[in-house]
């Protein structure tokens, strides 16, 4: 299923995961339409983080 996102898989979680550590350490300074949608973000970035999460337990037990 890895195989199947590639790069444009890739470059949600890299989206993502720049959004969440721009919020915390506050780098750039966002458009209101980000803040507007930030709720959607946090779903959307939660879910992520579970699927990978998951990926990772899938792709561990076949390396053991």
């Amino acid at each position: 299923m890895a195989k199947k996102f590639g790069l444009i898989g890739f470059l949600i979680y890299l989206l993502f995961g720049l959004y969440f550590i721009n919020l915390g350490a506050e780098f750039f300074e966002l458009a209101s339409f980000f803040t507007d949608i930030q709720s959607l973000i946090f779903v959307i970035g939660g879910a992520l983080i579970l699927f990978g999460g998951i990926n990772y337990l899938r792709t561990g037990k076949k390396q053991l």
